[in-house]
């Protein structure tokens, strides 16, 4: 167990990991197929990960291109529906972040003449299982309206 432990952490996890012989947490298990998801769906993926930082610290999980949209893409994954919902652990400070979070990164970047858009797309992955038992993906979910 002590062993499974120390794999699991720092450097080692990261090598572990690299090595097929521990799984990706959750989340970034449901990043990754999100990602492959909307590629096949036919969006660009042009960014993954992105942090903000500074006193307003913010991340966004996939920036993508779709048509006109430059697409902001929040991905919330859980392991059953039983609580709640991926769409449900949204809530009011996380819709407020991430709003900010996009309003920031078009000031800074500009949008190149696209139509800013938030979408969430939530994956329920069961334990053990290989692929998840259920994506589902909302165009559109918050209003950009100023930036």
């Amino acid at each position: 167990m002590a062993k499974e432990r120390i794999a699991s952490t720092g450097m080692w996890g990261w090598v572990a990991r690299r090595l097929g012989l521990t799984p990706l947490p959750l989340g970034q298990r449901g990043e990754r197929h999100a990602a492959k998801y909307l590629r096949k769906g036919g969006m660009k993926i042009i960014a993954r990960n992105r942090m903000l930082g500074g006193s307003l610290k913010g991340e966004i999980d996939l920036i993508g291109i779709e048509g006109e949209f430059l697409v902001f893409v929040e991905v919330r994954t859980r392991g059953s529906e039983g609580f709640m919902t991926p769409e449900e652990s949204i809530r009011f400070d996380k819709r407020k972040a991430l709003l900010r979070s996009v309003r920031r990164l078009i000031r800074k970047h500009k949008t190149a003449g696209l139509v800013p858009r938030i979408d969430v797309v939530a994956i329920v992955w069961p334990a053990g299982a290989k692929e998840p038992s259920v994506v589902r993906h909302h165009r559109g979910v918050l209003r950009v309206e100023r930036w």
